[in-house]
């Protein structure tokens, strides 16, 4: 059947995107051929979405339209959502019938959605000076100045010469060009065009509109703004800083002209003079984003303080997902990965749990103290068992008494990342299906203070190195199993706040990893079979904490060289295809830190790690974390409780004598004892009440009506999924009670249905729909609506149905056909018949 393209996922290449929209145009005109012109216009409209400004499939829409004598009937739009082709060729037909008023409001709305496809230029071409009086300012201001304005300030300035949104961000900047002459009374087009002109990086375009805006409007401060962020574009540091000041004399509130005032000195390379506006900036806003970082930049660019440097290089450590922070900070101190610097762990796994943790901090502190917590994690794939560990450390070091992380994996990767890739001497993690338990018990707290000092120093060789090696010769031998022990039991977080839990949990896992390196000489000590059990055992933050450790024995002897990179190349061997593998961006950067490398091998390394770093945020997808109470997910309470109501139903269906019975002498029904025993939910109360409830889940539904909403929608969807209706199907359903289908995609399959059908090439034209139920055929399903039509109710008794059972038949067929135009059109002739 007909489908249509995604305008969120399209191929992004030139020639994919030529390709593609070729082959659309072939099948538009074989469609069209046919005298299928809704299905030809489906193609074409895919085909100018893929290339908005290609004359070719311009006239290809142009032209289906005029052979149509209503075209506005070719782009069938429901309530709710359109799809993005539909709308622009809807726009495209309002336009040739000279409503322009509708197809720019429906531009407007496209871009909104789809800022990447570059339909502005349509409204910029259609702008002529007659069909702007003709609109008025307050409908142009709505639905062609806002959305250009909305794009632009989602970008960088400059941007990114190959950013997809850059067509339609020079669209607006004409766009307001071209209405500033018609309304130069609207500061917005001056100020607008000066920010949407930045983003397009013409500093001297930028300055000329924003010159004319203050010129205007001197007393607007986002004119008098504008003007200061063009004097700084154009490298004028002294007048731009007149402007931020005026700016902030305008708008008090608002501190960032002190900021940008700033930065427009460091610029132009004169840090000392950037001071004064960063420390007025954080006098009035000590905690500015990136204000104490600006400050001590500047002041270390000016002054060069040994204390400076070493705040920055602490703040990139507690920042490192930063990117503005890194390319500070590795300026002054430029990285060497895992020598000098420790970026934190990259699982999907970790960035969603910490997420999680920042909500719940202010529940703990107001009335979580003491809570245990439990969530599930659904994950496409298997990540390191020291996500949960670090969960676990941020919920008790937030007040509460522990948390449990439980992962729903889609696919184990191969090899196994929960086997020992060798055989090792210490076992660190064991699995339970997908979910990890540590082996060791409860670390010494000795130990755990050691390594909370070394983690607290800042990261780098020469600061950790010898503070590991004190470490390990003040403990001794005796000590490896203590300090393996803290891998998987580490020191709560240093008070200071400067780390969460998740890159301080991995900060003591790395420092474990240095001082059991020192433990002994290489040979006969306890280092290499502890580190090499680390490495070896399952796929971990752990193993990770290994390979750096053996890289800094290797960098420190040179000796240990040609046994370290052996293991680095069997390691390589060992990471899946699939998924995030934690250990494997540490691998390649330590290895190609070793430096020395023949020139071959470095190149192949670092083609690895920019291979790598490009394919980092494809690894794995991981929906958001999910609540548990009384172990129970709320789809799993939801598929308990409505299990429960059916066979609570079913007895009391059967009459009040029944109802009794079940309940005799205390008893209760073996349906319902079987169904609590399967979900681990007790069956009484405290007072021995027969009440098979969660009560924090009760609790939970009657405080929040959109969980309540949720929950009932779960419900509806496991009765649907009982009856043999698919999730697609149901979806499906929902679209169409929304007002959100795709009417254009839902004619177009219904014409091409009806041509299937009419030949003969449908299937059976009574198919069985739903095998082993009552209404089974379709023809049962239109006997019974024909029936009811006549006033024959007693057509639902031959069916063993009555009202209530047949209004959740009619919704699984109604969701069957919902998803399957075929199914509609056959069902549509037999009625008919």
């Amino acid at each position: 059947m007909t489908e249509k393209l995604d305008p969120q996922n399209l191929p992004s290449g030139a020639q994919e995107r030529a390709r593609v929209a070729a082959e659309l145009k072939r099948d538009a005109l074989a469609a069209q051929a046919r005298g299928e012109l809704l299905t030809a216009m489906l193609h074409a409209s895919d085909a100018l979405m893929l290339l908005p400004n290609e004359r070719e499939y311009l006239d290809l829409v142009d032209d289906l339209a005029l052979a149509a004598p209503d075209p506005l009937s070719l782009v069938p739009v429901a309530t709710g959502a359109v799809h993005v082709a539909t709308g622009a060729a809807r726009a495209r037909i309002l336009m040739m019938q000279k409503d322009l008023r509708g197809a720019v409001e429906i531009i407007g709305d496209i871009v909104d959605v789809a800022p990447d496809l570059a339909y502005l230029d349509w409204v910029r071409r259609w702008l002529q000076p007659h069909v702007i009086q003709a609109l008025g300012w307050e409908f142009l201001a709505e639905h062609a100045v806002k959305p250009g304005l909305r794009i632009a300030l989602h970008m960088e300035v400059p941007s990114e010469r190959d950013d997809p949104r850059l067509p339609n961000v020079a669209s607006a900047a004409e766009i307001m060009r071209l209405l500033r002459a018609a309304f130069p009374g609207e500061a917005v087009l001056y100020w607008g065009e000066a920010l949407v002109r930045r983003r397009l990086g013409d500093p001297s375009a930028t300055l000329a509109v924003a010159q004319e805006g203050v010129q205007r409007f001197p007393n607007d401060d986002r004119a008098v703004l504008a003007m200061a962020n063009g004097l700084r574009d154009a490298r004028r540091p002294d007048e731009a800083l007149q402007y931020y000041r005026r700016a902030l004399e305008l708008d008090p509130k608002d501190h960032a002209p002190l900021h940008d005032a700033g930065w427009a000195f460091l610029d132009v390379g004169r840090p000392a003079d950037a001071l004064g506006p960063f420390q007025e900036l954080l006098g009035r806003q000590p905690d500015y984003p990136e204000g104490k970082l600006s400050l001590q930049y500047a002041r270390f660019k000016a002054y060069g303080i040994a204390e400076d440097r070493a705040a920055l290089i602490r703040l990139r450590e507690r920042n490192w997902q930063s990117g503005r922070t890194r390319e500070l900070v590795n300026e002054i101190d430029p990285p060497d990965v895992y020598y000098n610097f420790l970026p934190g762990p990259g699982d999907a796994t970790a960035a969603a749990t910490r997420q999680l943790t920042r909500e719940l901090a202010p529940v703990f502190h107001c009335c979580g103290q003491g809570a245990n917590i439990s969530y599930t994690l659904v994950s496409e794939f298997l990540e390191s068992p020291s996500v949960a560990l670090a969960f676990d450390v941020a919920v008790r070091s937030a007040g509460g008494a522990g948390a449990e992380l439980v992962l729903e994996v889609g696919q184990v990767q191969e090899p196994d990342p929960r086997r020992d890739k060798a055989q090792v001497p210490l076992r660190i993690w064991t699995y339970e299906g997908t979910n990890a338990k540590r082996v060791y018990p409860a670390a010494y707290p000795q130990a755990q203070q050691a390594i909370a000092a070394l983690a607290d120093q800042v990261f780098r060789t020469d600061v950790w190195d010898p503070f590991a090696a004190q470490i390990a010769q003040q403990f001794g031998n005796d000590w490896m199993q203590a300090f393996v022990a803290v891998l998987t039991d580490p020191p709560p977080p240093p008070e200071h706040g400067e780390f969460d839990s998740f890159i301080w949990t991995y900060r003591c896992q790395v420092a474990v990893a240095l001082v059991l390196s020192h433990l002994g000489p290489w040979e006969s000590g306890s280092a290499r079979p502890a580190l090499y059990s680390l490495v070896y055992g399952p796929s971990d933050w752990i193993t990770a904490a290994g390979l750096i450790a053996l890289a800094w024995r290797a960098r420190a002897n040179p000796g240990l060289r040609p046994e370290v990179e052996g293991v680095f190349q069997w390691m390589r061997g060992q990471i899946p295809k699939q998924g995030f593998t934690a250990w494997e961006g540490p691998l390649v950067s330590v290895w190609l830190g070793l430096g020395g490398h023949p020139a071959p091998v470095q190149e192949e390394l670092e083609a690895w790690l920019a291979r790598y770093d490009d394919e980092l945020p494809r690894k794995n997808r991981v929906r958001p974390p999910e609540r548990r109470f009384g172990g129970l997910t709320l789809a799993q309470y939801a598929e308990f409780a409505w299990e429960r109501d059916r066979i609570m139903s079913s007895i009391a269906h059967q009459g009040t004598g029944a109802s009794a019975n079940a309940f005799v002498g205390g008893g209760t029904p073996p349906e319902l004892v079987a169904l609590c025993q399967r979900f681990g939910v007790p069956m009484r109360n405290e007072v021995g009440v027969v009440k098979p409830y969660i009560r924090e889940w009760q609790e939970a539904l009657n405080a929040n009506p959109e969980l309540q909403e949720e929950f009932a929608e779960l419900q509806r969807n496991i009765q649907f999924e009982r009856q043999g209706v698919s999730a697609h199907e149901v979806a499906a359903l929902d679209e169409i009670r929304a007002g959100n289908m795709d009417m254009h995609l839902r004619m177009a399959q219904a014409q091409q249905a009806q041509r299937a059908v009419a030949e003969g090439n449908a299937g059976d034209p009574d198919p069985v729909v739903f095998p082993g139920q009552p209404v089974a055929r379709l023809s049962d399903y239109v006997g019974i609506l024909k029936g009811m039509q006549t006033g024959n109710t007693g057509v639902l008794g031959r069916y063993g149905l009555d009202w209530m059972s047949y209004g959740s038949v009619a919704a699984a067929w109604g969701a069957k056909m919902a998803a399957d135009p075929m199914l509609t059109e056959k069902f549509n002739r037999m009625m008919a018949g």
